[in-house]
């Protein structure tokens, strides 16, 4: 008899892998894990958690270290990267470390309420991507909205879709993600990955779900030059796809993935 070759779609040994990515997060990375593990017996799948300490120059390791003792019932790896690789790289890196067949990204600065985490959970298999979108982000300035609004704006723009956010932590297939891996920085490596997924015909739902905005110490920024030449660079690919697209695909809808 003939072999049969295995979707990789299914070959996840559980349900979901978590990334918990901090750099120098000692004070709020344990309410984050507890947070997790109180909304995932809510949403009963089987999971795991990977926390990568990116560069970290606190105790953010020790911390961990010291819940995993704490929590032997909780699926729960620690990965230290060898330096602060960013944002981007660790996402896609730890999703090729993961077993479960969905994969998120939860920041490790707690600013995700239980019930934000199992409104997205909850969805798996709904759609290919579960992308959440905030009505509310108390905490946030007038200035960094203003700035969301404008990114959005301009990704539905070039892109030529037309969700409600693309920054939030999105929900995805893992396997999705490896396969088409964003090779950028920054935070808009979401909106990069979420665009070319739909591209490739992927199905989307959105979800409306509530969080709240840290600042972070200035040394953690987000708004620095060079985030803004790496948004800039993602606009820019998501515009060239978007050209690709309609020069070469006319007519013919993307096969499902």
């Amino acid at each position: 008899m003939a072999g049969q070759s295995t979707s990789p779609e299914t070959t996840g040994d559980i349900d979901l892998t978590i990334l918990v990515p901090c750099r120098n997060e000692e004070a709020r990375v344990v309410p984050t894990l507890e947070t997790i593990k109180a909304a995932m017996t809510v949403v009963g799948c089987s999971y795991e958690v990977i926390v990568v300490d990116d560069g970290s120059t606190d105790a953010t390791s020790a911390v961990v270290e010291r819940f995993i003792q704490s929590a032997p019932d909780m699926s729960l790896n620690l990965h230290r990267n060898p330096r602060n690789l960013g944002l981007a790289r660790t996402f896609v890196d730890t999703a090729f470390r993961g077993r479960g067949k969905y994969y998120r990204l939860v920041c490790g600065d707690n600013v995700e309420p239980k019930e934000t985490m199992v409104a997205i959970c909850s969805r798996m298999g709904a759609a290919d991507v579960i992308v959440p979108y905030y009505p509310r982000l108390p905490g946030k300035s007038q200035l960094r909205r203003g700035i969301s609004k404008a990114f959005t704006f301009l990704v539905n723009t070039l892109s030529g879709y037309s969700l409600r956010y693309y920054n939030g932590c999105a929900l995805y297939r893992r396997f999705h993600v490896m396969r088409w891996a964003p090779y950028n920085y920054g935070f808009g490596f979401q909106a990069d990955l979420i665009t070319r997924l739909l591209d490739e015909g992927a199905t989307s739902c959105e979800v409306a779900v509530t969080g709240y905005h840290f600042t972070k110490t200035s040394g953690q920024s987000p708004l620095t030059f060079r985030n803004f030449v790496s948004t800039a660079h993602t606009l820019f690919e998501i515009f060239l796809r978007r050209i690709r697209r309609v020069m070469f695909e006319g007519k013919h809808p993307p096969s499902p993935l």
